[in-house]
């Protein structure tokens, strides 16, 4: 892992609401917390286009506290690596479905 995703601070979200709670028992059925609904409210609100703004903040601030390394800016893939083969391979493959689409 090396940035936190919306759906995992959403489970933060949901997990730290449970240790809050009276509930013995974490479960995403319970009724008393309704964790499951809990988080996939929270997962609606970072979706929402009209919260996008607050939300990419929301995110580069934890990516900062989880990784004090963390840079929004994305590395170049080297071009001997194993992912640029991965990616040539993938584009390759997509070429020649395109032609035989096309022929």
């Amino acid at each position: 892992m090396t940035r936190v995703t919306m759906p995992s601070i959403a489970y933060v979200a949901t997990q730290v609401r449970f240790a809050l709670s009276s509930s013995s028992v974490f479960s995403r059925t319970d009724t008393v917390t309704d964790s499951e609904r809990f988080y996939n409210s929270v997962v609606d609100l970072f979706e929402d286009v009209e919260e996008q703004e607050e939300v990419n903040e929301l995110q580069t601030w934890w990516n900062r506290q989880v990784f004090p390394n963390y840079s929004s800016a994305r590395r170049p893939v080297c071009k001997n690596s194993a992912i640029a083969r991965i990616k040539e391979k993938r584009s390759e493959t997509r070429r020649l479905a395109m032609n035989n689409l096309n022929a």
